[in-house]
């Protein structure tokens, strides 16, 4: 086990930006209203991937480097989202959920890979 190690900053900005759009897409799950079930198939299974993923992260990292620095990533994700919410509400975005969902396709991906590669 890892002791005294700080956490790396973009380990904390890809965890961050990677729950923020796994967010936006569990959400776009919820609103869903297309026809296409195929569409509709693809978000779930791309979502629910995205959720082993950041809770097997967390796991994982508490497991071989520290809990309270997982708890810290889980923490600042909820942070950025409590504060991104009302900035979403105030500019008029909250109706284009789904534009950060489809974002989402792509920035689950690569914030993943840099999570993965912040692995000690």
């Amino acid at each position: 086990m890892v002791k005294n190690m700080d956490i790396p900053t973009s380990l904390v900005i890809s965890y961050a930006v990677f729950s923020f759009f796994l967010f936006y897409q569990q959400l776009h799950i919820k609103n869903f209203h297309g026809a296409s079930q195929a569409f509709a198939f693809a978000l779930n299974i791309f979502a629910f991937a995205g959720m082993l993923f950041a809770i097997g992260f967390l796991l994982y990292w508490g497991f071989s480097v520290s809990w309270w620095q997982a708890l810290l990533l889980f923490g600042v994700s909820f942070l950025v989202k409590i504060i991104w919410f009302p900035l979403e509400a105030k500019l008029g975005l909250t109706r284009f959920y789904w534009l950060f969902s489809l974002g989402g396709f792509a920035v689950l991906p690569i914030s993943g890979f840099f999570m993965l590669s912040a692995l000690p």
